[in-house]
């Protein structure tokens, strides 16, 4: 993990020096539907928040970088939570919509590649159950933005489809569905 984190860094700061002009963070509030049994009935949701720092803006495409913690207190009647942490980079496509100046409507469509780190529950990891565990995620999805000011714009809504390899004992795959809105802030 510590690995990962240091790579996401070392890619904001790059892009942070080439595109420094054209930079935005957001800040999200963050509902995660999970499925850590593929076809199981075994389904939870999860709270938390998002951050995501997009730089540049080269014929609409642009980098970001986020990083997204959600948590479960109670998967089932074991009392066991689950807390994930992700953290993600990959490109976006932005599409202005329409509206003047200050008030544009944007969306945006990007594929995010990273880590997982899970914990606070049960994996299984060789002869015993471990208390966390990490795997690769892949992120894709689309956002909906409206601007209030020039530096200011809702995140009316962002989807997503998160997939992670997290162990289990069916077949390390699981299902995630994001929805988060929140609040953007132009660097220009």
């Amino acid at each position: 993990m510590k690995l990962a984190l240091r790579v996401v860094l070392v890619c904001m700061l790059l892009a942070a020096a080439g595109w420094a002009q054209q930079a935005q963070v957001s800040v999200d509030y963050l509902y995660q539907g999970s499925n850590h049994v593929l076809g199981a009935t075994n389904q939870f949701g999860a709270n938390g928040g998002r951050a995501d720092v997009s730089f540049g803006n080269w014929r609409h495409f642009g980098l970001v970088a986020e990083f997204a913690g959600a948590h479960s207190s109670s998967l089932s009647s074991s009392g066991v939570g689950l807390t994930t942490i992700t953290y993600l980079v990959g490109p976006r496509r932005t599409f202005q919509l329409g509206g003047g100046e200050k008030h544009k409507v944007s969306a945006f469509v990007q594929v995010l590649l990273g880590g997982v780190h899970a914990s606070e529950g049960l994996f299984p990891g060789g002869t015993a159950m471990k208390g966390s565990a990490n795997s690769f995620a892949l992120s894709t999805g689309a956002g909906l933005e409206a601007g209030l000011t020039r530096r200011i714009s809702l995140r009316l809504i962002q989807a997503d489809y998160l997939h992670t390899r997290l162990p289990n004992l069916y077949d390390n795959y699981q299902s995630n569905f994001r929805l988060g809105s929140g609040v953007v802030f132009r660097i220009h």
